[in-house]
């Protein structure tokens, strides 16, 4: 149940919807390899405001949850973050720290972990200038994708 009170840390925002998002910010996210992109850690710095919903998956049962937070990101390969989850419901605060890699190309991975000792798993894709960022959780029994944009 532990897993479920916490890191949540995406949401199931619908292809259309992000590329509403994407569009409002006038930059797409880079997914294909160009000559322009050279995304490094240093893309990502600052501090980044999220919220984001989905399911958590169990046999037939979907656990829905919804989190709002925000992360610091020094630029340096780190990040920290802090969120208020609701998991059917039930309010959990959490405080969590990470790690993360970007590829020239702005695409990544990212592990973090909370406060109550849960390891959650993410690709990233990151805009070239570092403004936003879309990740999805890898881990098996999570649907769940978000979009942060950075607000310093």
């Amino acid at each position: 149940m532990k897993r479920i009170q916490w890191y949540v840390m995406g949401s199931v925002l619908t292809a259309g919807l992000l590329g509403l998002a994407h569009e409002a910010f006038g930059e797409a996210l880079a997914v294909e390899p160009s000559m322009n992109s050279q995304c490094k850690p240093s893309t990502l710095k600052g501090k980044y405001v999220y919220e984001n919903d989905g399911y958590i998956v169990s046999g037939s049962e979907r656990v829905p949850f919804a989190q709002a937070g925000h992360e610091l990101f020094p630029g340096d390969g780190t990040f920290t973050g802090s969120a208020t989850v609701s998991t059917n419901g039930v309010i959990t605060r959490i405080v969590y720290t990470g790690t993360y890699t970007l590829k020239p190309d702005c695409s990544g991975t990212a592990t973090l972990t909370d406060t109550l000792g849960n390891t959650a798993h993410f690709d990233i894709f990151v805009t070239k200038n570092g403004e936003s960022s879309a990740f999805i959780e890898t881990d098996a029994g999570y649907v769940t994708s978000g979009f942060e944009i950075r607000r310093d």
